[in-house]
């Protein structure tokens, strides 16, 4: 199954220019979620007035800074929530508008919102509460909150970010 890591380049970058929005800030090209190294050059959490902000160094320090932690299990097509993949061709798949399926076509996955990178590795970038904002290689992708006491729902797991990823995407 191809996962958002390997497809996000191309699926970011489609939703993204689909949706009208700006062109996304890049990174260095290193992407922490694949266990990328550090960009010394990144300001850290107390260089933003974004309460979000952190360094891939960092990043697990903010979890819940974007309203706290969703709760409950996501609607279908709704941010975190189940969605049907669309493939290549069409990459939000069933999901809503400025989201990206992590499925294969006719696969189901989740709805992993696009968003507006800051200019650290995680911002809050106009993500949904309890959502933060990571600044990917094609632009930022957000991912929900977790932590010891706020799992993730079925089928996702928390990575050392405290984001919820599927298996295949955590480091």
């Amino acid at each position: 199954m191809l996962s958002l890591r390997s497809v996000a380049p191309l699926a970011l970058s489609l939703v993204l220019v689909a949706c009208g929005m700006p062109a996304p800030m890049t990174d260095s090209g290193v992407d922490a979620r694949s266990g990328g190294g550090n960009d010394a050059s990144r300001p850290d959490t107390g260089t933003s007035s974004d309460r979000c902000s952190a360094s891939d160094m960092n990043a697990s320090s903010t979890v819940g800074c974007n309203g706290g932690f969703a709760m409950g299990t996501p609607a279908m097509n709704a941010a975190g929530g189940a969605c049907m993949g669309g493939g290549m061709a069409n990459p939000m798949g069933s999901c809503m508008a400025n989201a990206v399926c992590d499925a294969d076509m006719g696969m189901t996955g989740i709805c992993i919102p696009t968003c507006m990178p800051g200019s650290t590795y995680v911002s809050t970038g106009g993500c949904p509460m309890g959502f933060r904002c990571f600044s990917l290689s094609a632009g930022g992708a957000c991912f929900r909150d977790c932590n010891a006491t706020h799992p993730c729902g079925a089928g996702l797991e928390c990575d050392g970010e405290g984001s919820c990823v599927t298996p295949s995407m955590k480091h």
